[in-house]
């Protein structure tokens, strides 16, 4: 490669983007030709030009979907090295704090911790107090997820106290310390506190995927309260939203579908809660990368096919939650104290 066709790329990144591409639909030519792009850059020492390609694929990557494409890893990766070399602190907080996202979704919690935290440090070193607040609270995340719930519940006081009671970034914080409610049983005061995060994330600016996925969590609520009417219409309005950026949200998609099927299970409706998972399955598996959402799908589809009186299908889907997990490095000790704990509260399958 003599000259970069930076349009090319650039026009590439656009479609990407572009709700309803389905990226594993994209001509290999274009990722090849990306990838040849990244390396001519590596080889040149170019790291300002790497953060320029970097920074095409921001919105992609900024979603679910992109972070599947090895060819995408591999620019991430690159430029993350780039902006350490330059020392520049605002670009590597940004890079970090989506890599971060990126590495709690796969369910990598302790390594998302430590991006977090030092995107952080980089935007406290300059100065972004709010940027680094906003890589502090999703530490909150990691920590409920390994367990740590009463640190969880500590790094969320503390982002509250910090935050104005009108300020509709407040949804996210409110939201996880709904979950931590849930966890405990308090269906009544987490659905009070998920009623308060959506209608901020209603008015914050590009919100629609944050009501989509609080919408989801409600649907579960009133599922567990015995209301099956609301909860449909909560996790039809979820669905309803995300099919409108088809292709970008497939993990979400995924994880309200899972919801949907729990809800399917506890009313006996299996066959439709089979047809749930599989979907579920297909989606949050399509790259490969989405551990933590697949042992939640092989739990809810263990716990199907038990109801259905299929106690040895149900057992070697069991046998899956214990492939993903040591993947994940979750011990299984763990999960069984929270499915004793949420049996017990009537709080649902653990998360």
């Amino acid at each position: 490669m003599t000259v970069i066709d930076w349009q090319r790329v650039s026009d590439m990144a656009e479609l990407a983007s572009r709700s309803g591409t389905v990226l594993g639909s994209m001509p290999a030519t274009e990722w090849q030709y990306m990838a040849a792009v990244l390396e001519r850059l590596e080889s040149g020492g170019d790291t300002e030009g790497i953060l320029r390609l970097r920074r095409l694929f921001d919105d992609l990557l900024a979603r679910d979907s992109g972070w599947g494409i090895a060819a995408l890893q591999a620019l991430d990766s690159s430029a993350i090295s780039s902006a350490r070399q330059l020392r520049d602190m605002k670009q590597l907080g940004f890079l970090l704090l989506a890599r971060g996202h990126n590495l709690h979704r796969q369910g990598l919690h302790g390594d998302c911790i430590v991006a977090f935290d030092e995107a952080a440090t980089c935007y406290e070193g300059i100065g972004a107090s709010f940027e680094a607040l906003k890589s502090r609270f999703m530490t909150s995340l990691a920590y409920r997820a390994l367990g740590n719930r009463a640190k969880a519940a500590d790094v969320l006081e503390m982002v509250l106290s910090k935050t104005a009671h009108d300020d509709s970034w407040r949804g996210n914080p409110l939201q996880v310390r709904a979950w931590l409610l849930q966890d405990e049983g308090e269906l009544d005061r987490a659905g009070r506190l998920l009623e308060e995060a959506l209608a901020l994330h209603r008015i914050a600016k590009e919100g629609d995927i944050l009501a989509a996925g609080t919408l989801a969590d409600l649907g579960e609520i009133c599922g567990l309260q015995g209301d099956e009417a609301k909860a449909r219409a909560h996790f039809e309005e979820s669905l309803s939203i995300l099919a409108g950026f088809e292709g970008q949200y497939d993990r979400q998609v995924a994880r309200t579908k899972l919801k949907l099927a729990e809800l399917c299970i506890r009313c006996g409706s299996l066959d439709e809660a089979f047809e749930l998972l599989d979907d579920a399955d297909r989606l949050a598996g399509a790259y490969g990368h989405y551990y933590d959402l697949l042992w939640r799908i092989e739990l809810s589809r263990s716990a199907a096919l038990l109801r259905a009186g299929r106690v040895l299908s149900a057992i070697r889907r069991f046998r899956l939650v214990r492939v993903y997990r040591r993947a994940l490095g979750l011990p299984m000790g763990m999960l069984m104290r929270q499915l004793v704990a949420r049996w017990y509260s009537g709080s649902g399958l653990p998360r």
